[in-house]
């Protein structure tokens, strides 16, 4: 079985063959996790950075917030901005399909003495430094005079295949989902032409896919989500 990640598309991989378990042995390599999936939106309703549903909880310990003036700040290992604030974070501007040359620092020396308003509708790179996770993201709102508040959209991570199996004939993989969106599972023999097998629109954080095995061909299947309506 071998997996591969495309950070270019919004899609997953893996290879399943009856030499899988060949693959299996083969060392991991380190790498940056980039998250390509579908575009969420985060509003700070009031500017309380207390209040969970005041703070974008990206990761179990990345939860940017801000108080009614001045910058972010990650609210899990802080409780107000503060020069290198948000912390466990870095910030560039660019597309997330140039991650690895872009220039990042933490997000004072970013601003270089700009407002925060500046960002409105500039595409941003965002590292996650701890989990090694590149993320875009693109500022809607940013409330200024004391106000606070802001609001943004990011990507999220792409699906995520995992628990490949054969098992009665059947060869079955696992994949991450977020409810309402919609997924197709796709199969191919060379990586160029694709046949859509199965698309439903989850329910909940995973699925699964199944079809008989063939012990004499190899397959390559990939995971994506699609636009809805």
């Amino acid at each position: 079985m071998c997996r591969q990640n495309y950070f270019r598309s919004r899609w997953a991989w893996i290879l399943a063959s009856a030499a899988w378990w060949l693959f299996a042995a083969m060392p991991r390599v380190p790498a940056a996790i980039i998250w390509n999936g579908p575009l969420i939106t985060f509003t700070q309703p009031t500017p309380d950075p207390t209040q969970a549903s005041n703070q974008d909880r990206i990761t179990p310990d990345v939860w940017l917030t801000r108080a009614a003036s001045k910058g972010l700040f990650n609210a899990f290992a802080e409780t107000n901005a503060s020069a290198l604030s948000p912390l466990n974070t870095e910030w560039a501007f660019g597309a997330l399909t140039n991650f690895a040359s872009l220039a990042y620092t933490n997000w004072l020396t970013w601003l270089n003495g700009q407002s925060p308003v500046v960002l409105i509708g500039q595409p941003v790179v965002v590292h996650l430094i701890a989990d090694d996770i590149y993320l875009s993201l693109t500022f809607t709102n940013w409330a200024a005079g004391g106000k606070g508040g802001f609001a943004y959209q990011r990507t999220t991570p792409a699906p995520n295949l995992s628990g490949t199996r054969i098992n009665g004939g059947q060869f079955s993989f696992n994949y991450t989902t977020k409810a309402g969106l919609t997924y197709v599972v796709q199969s191919s023999a060379n990586l160029a032409n694709w046949t859509s097998l199965a698309t439903n629109t989850a329910t909940g954080d995973a699925g699964t896919f199944s079809e008989p095995f063939s012990a004499t061909a190899s397959r390559y299947y990939r995971v994506g989500w699609l636009p809805n309506p």
